[in-house]
């Protein structure tokens, strides 16, 4: 078992418990994180909120909170590395795993064509990282960064 605060950005874990005070786990359970939840880390920038992803919602955990959590990285069936698509770089390839975030945010990337097991391909990325232009079913497709973090992907870590 593994603290939350100790986990890596973009990956999936299970939670187990949260050892903290009963108000904040009382929280957090109202909330939806009980045990066996897949949570994804999104963003973990030092002196900064956890940005965790569970059930389609984003919350932002102080690390007080986070240091409490304790958790298991989550393997896929294939054991395959997963990572959001705004990590790439131009000219890579790779195929869909999973679509994340709200059922709004999902709806419209499957209207996009970003279906489980896609090809993907990067063309082009603008200078900042945003927007992203990618290729999918043989048309060009231009994504914003955040978009592209909705999209999980197969990695090569």
């Amino acid at each position: 078992m593994n603290k939350l605060i100790d986990g890596k950005e973009s990956r999936a874990y299970q939670f187990l418990a949260f050892e903290g005070d009963e108000a904040q786990k009382n929280h957090l359970k109202n909330l939806g994180l009980v045990k066996g939840t897949t949570l994804y880390i999104v963003s973990k920038v030092k002196h900064q909120p956890l940005i965790v992803l569970f059930k389609g919602i984003r919350i932002g955990l102080d690390e007080s909170i986070a240091k409490n959590i304790l958790i298991e990285e989550k393997t896929d069936e294939e054991d395959i590395v997963t990572i959001p698509l705004s990590a790439f770089s131009v000219g890579q390839e790779t195929r869909v795993v999973k679509l994340i975030g709200t059922k709004e945010v999902k709806r419209r990337l499957l209207d996009m064509g970003l279906t489980r097991g896609t090809l993907i391909k990067i063309k082009k990325i603008a200078p900042l990282g945003d927007p992203i232009e990618i290729t999918v079913r043989n048309y060009e497709l231009t994504l914003r960064k955040q978009e592209a973090e909705h999209i999980i992907v197969e990695g090569d870590d």
